[in-house]
């Protein structure tokens, strides 16, 4: 007989997807399923999939939430109302655990006055992602949704992020006691690849991931401009469908760079891995902007493409200099400096020695701090150290 769940995990996510998100979201439910017999997922879902199901392997039963509502807020509100209702059904009596990882999730946990435990997972905080989604997002709703961050981390048991950054920001503007708060950085995992022909690496630099405002891509578009007279292409792997991207193609015809540009949207992890690996550099040009300096983040575009020894160029910021050492394990520039970036990509394909020693450097790194196995393990022991009725 199947048993009821011990924990639930709460993701206004898509799951699965080919987004950085869906990464974390599945380590997380791997150190939970080492912690707990059995659980629940609520999150999102698309028409293809089921709206309820039992994941026999890892003994999971999914809910889905999938009603179409255009507003966002209304949709986040909806998502709510299901996750009350979720919590109150018969199957979730026995949840000693429940782990969420936005404000969306959150407020219906903590209005649930159950005794079961919460974990409030911090990769970002609504009330400055979202006018990056939603320009014409007013003050007045941003300083609500702040409002119900601060009650969700005032109100939950401990709390964990993946940058010191985000941690520093939280104690900062929340004045959340530093104890509560326990940084578990990023992982990968390192799939495996077909030999590269070292002909070939050089061939190509890459960009992939998710395409925000915030990521920098308009800067890398305008610094390859720069590049015209190199044997270089641009590679743009998209974790979102081509729909989610025609602005960016849009933008790479104004700038003139569009027939140098090789396209690829939603490859699995296996043929993603396939490409870091082939690249001459990745790109990580992330903007100047409160989300990035402030609020911090922790890019696993960065780690994913150091553990194959394809060093990234990447933004002088806090979040990357945590993650980065210029020269050492990758390359840094002023952000927002198109130019700077073309130029020292330029170097780079100069001295493909320095390319490849960097690269050997940043994979041994990865391979002794970030692999998901060991932030598993610092998961598990954080959900068995707290204390259950």
């Amino acid at each position: 007989m199947t048993s009821k769940p011990q924990f639930v995990y709460i993701a206004f996510d898509v799951f699965p997807s080919q987004k950085g998100a869906a990464t974390h979201i599945d380590h997380c439910l791997k150190a939970l399923q080492r912690a707990f017999s059995s659980g629940l997922l609520i999150c999102l879902g698309n028409d293809e999939m089921p709206t309820f199901q039992y994941d026999t392997e890892r003994n999971l039963y999914v809910y889905r939430f999938k009603k179409k509502i255009r507003n966002f807020l209304k949709r986040t509100q909806a998502f709510q109302k299901a996750i009350t209702e979720m919590l109150q059904h018969e199957l979730t009596t026995e949840v000693k655990l429940v782990h969420y990882r936005d404000v969306w999730g959150g407020l219906a946990v903590i209005n649930a006055k159950r005794d079961f435990r919460t974990v409030f997972e911090v990769n970002a905080l609504s009330h400055l992602e979202l006018p990056n989604r939603y320009p014409n997002c007013s003050l007045a709703v941003l300083l609500k949704i702040k409002k119900l961050e601060e009650s969700c981390l005032s109100k939950s048991t401990t709390i964990i992020t993946p940058s010191p950054i985000t941690k520093q920001f939280i104690i900062k503007t929340f004045g959340t006691n530093s104890d509560k708060i326990t940084v578990i950085p990023n992982g990968v995992t390192i799939y495996k690849t077909k030999p590269i022909v070292d002909t070939l690496k050089a061939s190509y630099i890459l960009y992939f991931g998710a395409f925000q405002k915030w990521q920098g891509i308009k800067t890398l578009f305008k610094a390859f401009k720069e590049l015209h007279d190199l044997d270089l292409r641009l590679m743009l792997c998209a974790s979102v469908p081509e729909k989610r991207i025609t602005v960016y193609q849009e933008l790479a015809h104004n700038i003139g760079i569009h027939d140098r540009i090789d396209w690829f949207y939603e490859l699995d992890k296996t043929e993603l891995a396939q490409k870091i690996k082939a690249a001459f550099i990745t790109v990580a040009p992330l903007a100047a902007c409160d989300r990035n300096i402030i609020q911090g983040c922790n890019p696993l575009k960065i780690l994913e493409s150091m553990s194959y020894g394809t060093p990234v160029v990447a933004s002088r910021l806090p979040v990357i200099e945590y993650l980065i050492a210029d020269n050492k394990t990758g390359f840094l520039v002023p952000p927002d400096r198109p130019q700077i970036l073309g130029r020292r990509i330029r170097r780079l394909y100069e001295q493909p020695e320095v390319v490849k020693e960097v690269g050997h450097t940043a994979q041994k790194i990865i391979e002794e701090k970030y692999l998901w196995e060991d932030q598993e393990i610092k998961m598990k022991k954080l959900y068995l150290n707290l204390e259950y009725v």
